[in-house]
């Protein structure tokens, strides 16, 4: 019964707390931050497959050795509005718990993103209303703090304040808007928003770690593109003046507005000014991450369609 299920199983405790938890912890991911996102995208899709898949491998287990065959039997069986006879009662939990957790993963991901657009094209709207407007994407609040942040979607809007504009040189301000722009061009809510989803669908601290460190890592990735455009010092000088920017996506709770300083400030500076070139070691870093995320969602993908 348990020859493809605990595998799985495995799996799926591995995925939802020590590996997070340790890949949360690392530092190579400051080097290497689009290779660390495929990774956590990995973790986060083998994960639920396996979540789901190890109790659907006990529930047809009586049906077929294989789950993928057994998962034929199981729906032709359905098609025809009939229940497997060798079906037990362990088994029909089994089915029962895979399928509320199919739901629940992919129902909590739907509504999330639907909140988080809700409320950013509430947010846009209203930016357009309060704000001047200085291009077709940039509005200028009239407001003496400092704040800098997007506002993501098929319509995105960058917005600043008078404060910002006042507290930053040319050089700086050019930086802070080729970060936002970044997150604009890139989509990089998309990236995140499966996170939140996933928090708030599993509410436990590996999940929560998970979304800080995405986000952090979207910044990252947005940090590197306006450094290649304005300098690396200009855009460390302007995150010092203006206390950071804001994330591309709601915070770490589906459905709260974005807010600025979303991820730690002195991080950011500290990696931007000590770049260093890279060793043999640290540059290998980076595939063996792309690897490994092609194997972990590789691996489930052919150990199930075998």
């Amino acid at each position: 019964m348990f020859a493809d299920a605990w595998p799985l199983a495995v799996l799926a405790i591995l995925l939802a707390w020590p590996i997070p938890v340790f890949l949360a912890r690392a530092s190579w991911p400051r080097r290497h931050a689009r290779a660390a996102i495929a990774l956590w995208q990995a973790v986060g899709i083998a994960g639920g497959l396996s979540l789901i898949g190890a109790p659907l491998a006990v529930g047809v287990a009586p049906l077929d050795r294989h789950l993928r065959t057994g998962l034929f039997v199981l729906w032709r069986d359905a098609f025809h509005l009939r229940v497997p006879a060798s079906l037990g009662l362990a088994q029909e939990i089994a089915l029962a718990l895979a399928a509320v957790l199919t739901v629940r993963l992919v129902g909590v991901t739907l509504l999330s993103a639907l909140r988080i657009e809700r409320d950013l094209r509430r947010q846009r709207d209203a930016v357009d209303l309060a704000a001047e407007h200085a291009d077709r994407q940039l509005r200028v609040l009239e407001h003496a703090a400092p704040a800098a942040y997007c506002l993501p979607g098929t319509r995105p809007r960058i917005v600043i304040t008078e404060g910002t504009i006042a507290a930053l040189a040319p050089d700086e301000l050019e930086a802070v808007l080729a970060h936002e722009r970044a997150h604009a061009r890139w989509r990089h809510e998309l990236v995140v928003q499966p996170f939140v989803a996933w928090e708030s669908a599993l509410p436990l601290p590996p999940a929560r770690r998970a979304t800080a460190a995405v986000t952090g890592l979207v910044e990252m990735l947005a940090d590197d593109h306006a450094a290649r455009s304005a300098g690396r010092p200009a855009l460390a000088r302007a995150l010092v003046a203006i206390g950071g920017t804001a994330g591309p996506v709601p915070s770490q709770r589906a459905g709260d507005s974005p807010k600025p300083g979303a991820t730690p400030t002195l991080d950011r500076v500290q990696r931007l000014l000590r770049a260093a070139a890279p060793n043999l070691t640290e540059r290998l870093i980076g595939p063996a991450a792309w690897f490994a995320a092609i194997l972990l969602v590789a691996g489930p993908t052919w150990y199930v369609l075998r």
